[in-house]
């Protein structure tokens, strides 16, 4: 083969040259400066908006906790009602003496069981309502001051 012993071209010898890139001209614009009332009034009126929409914020975060703390609440509740539902079943059940006695005891702690799913569900989903309605309500209030006053950051 004759390419053994050839090496294939590479980069020349000598770095090229930095070839600076074409001078473009900066025309320099004319920009008004804006008054110093214009900028304080508008400086203003932007610190009120951030100032209101934080504190919408911070409503609707307390708004959280709350029904955050309302909804551990009731879980709570409902794990202990259910823990004390098994164990009455348990005392129950060592009481048995026939298997019909066993069977009614555990379609007692099944409707039991049942009926505490339900109303705890129903609970559960009132307080979730609750929650989403409480914790939007001081944004959705913001929003709604937005959309009545345009105001000067309105494109």
């Amino acid at each position: 083969m004759e390419s053994k012993g050839k090496r294939a071209p590479g980069p020349s010898a000598t770095p090229m040259e930095a070839v600076p890139p074409a001078a473009t001209p900066i025309t320099p614009r004319s920009v008004e400066a804006p008054t110093v009332a214009a900028t304080s009034s508008s400086s203003a009126n932007f610190a009120d908006f951030n100032r209101e929409a934080f504190d919408a914020v911070v409503e609707s975060q307390a708004a959280v906790a709350r029904g955050l703390e309302e909804l551990s609440a009731e879980l709570a509740r409902l794990a202990r009602s259910g823990i004390d539902a098994a164990a009455r079943t348990a005392t129950d059940m060592l009481a048995v003496k026939t298997l019909s006695d066993a069977i009614e005891v555990n379609a007692g702690f099944t409707r039991t069981s049942l009926d505490a799913l339900v109303g705890g569900s129903a609970k559960l989903s009132e307080l979730g309502a609750r929650l989403a309605a409480e914790a939007s309500q001081p944004i959705l209030t913001q929003l709604g001051k937005g959309w009545l006053k345009p105001g000067p950051f309105a494109f």
